[in-house]
């Protein structure tokens, strides 16, 4: 597969909020996910075990080919995104909670060497 060039990832169509709508961050991110999977076949996402919290299920839902559930293993989740995002074949985006991403700060240390 050719490289993807991330400039071209984008979402599908805009998001439909209007000025003053309450919208959660995390019901946003699952949307806005779930639209750029729509029109980019090489975005994937991968999830901590926390999908119905960051609606990665949308993502998951709609391609469940694209979708990778690493559970509560978050150093495990970020080795297995740089893995497939490190040829530049894929866009991976990876959902867990803050608190559990420092578990994973070696992986990302190490991938940017």
């Amino acid at each position: 597969a050719p490289e993807v060039d991330i400039n071209n990832i984008k979402l599908c169509t805009p998001p439909s909020y209007k000025l003053g709508d309450s919208i959660a961050t995390r019901l946003a991110y699952g949307t806005a996910l779930a639209k750029i999977g729509a029109d980019n076949d090489r975005v994937i996402a991968l999830d901590g075990d926390t999908k119905n919290s960051t609606y990665s299920d949308k993502l998951r839902n709609a391609y469940p080919e694209r979708y990778i559930e690493c559970f509560i293993a978050e150093q495990n989740l970020v080795g297995v995104a740089i893995g497939t995002a490190c040829r530049r074949r894929t866009v991976a985006f990876v959902s867990t909670f803050a608190t559990f991403f420092t578990r994973a700060y070696d992986q990302i240390r190490m991938c940017c060497r």
